[in-house]
């Protein structure tokens, strides 16, 4: 069992640092910041144009307390009544290191608000989770957070 927990994760971790690395190094911005709610802690969001990825590093507090790490690709819109509040959808992976290792596939949707002129960003989101390991089963995850661009800022 532990193999299989040791390999999850390197499949994980791998999975995180390869877009997000390609990403951090384009013509778009790099926020970080803090989450708060289910998961509470790190974020992290590399964006260019319409496509980006964003990791949590996080505690959760619901059930079993544990650290949670995800990482979902998100497509962006804007509203039409005001493109400084988009909207994103995505598809990610969580992994949570519970008693059980949980392993799951993350459906973010949330909300954007981006100050002019400001290189700031926060944001709303709920997330459906399909646990797949080790057992199947649907959770939700939602959280409000804020984050702070580095360099260029916002595209």
């Amino acid at each position: 069992m532990h193999k299989h927990r040791a390999l999850v994760a390197a499949l994980f971790a791998a999975a995180l640092v390869a877009p997000a690395t390609a990403s951090a190094q384009s013509s778009g911005g790099t926020g970080i910041g803090v989450v708060v709610g289910e998961p509470t802690g790190l974020t992290a969001r590399f964006m260019r144009g319409g496509n980006n990825f964003q990791v949590h590093a996080a505690w959760s507090f619901s059930d079993e307390a544990a650290l949670q790490l995800n990482g979902d690709f998100l497509r962006s819109g804007e509203l039409d009544t005001d493109p400084m509040m988009p909207f994103y959808f995505g598809i990610g992976a969580r992994l949570k290191f519970a008693d059980d290792a949980l392993l799951g596939v993350r459906f973010p949707v949330g909300l954007n608000h981006f100050f002019e002129g400001a290189p700031f960003e926060v944001f709303a989101e709920v997330v459906p989770i399909l646990n797949l390991i080790p057992d199947t089963e649907l959770d939700f995850n939602g959280a409000v957070g804020v984050r702070y661009y580095l360099g260029r800022g916002r595209d």
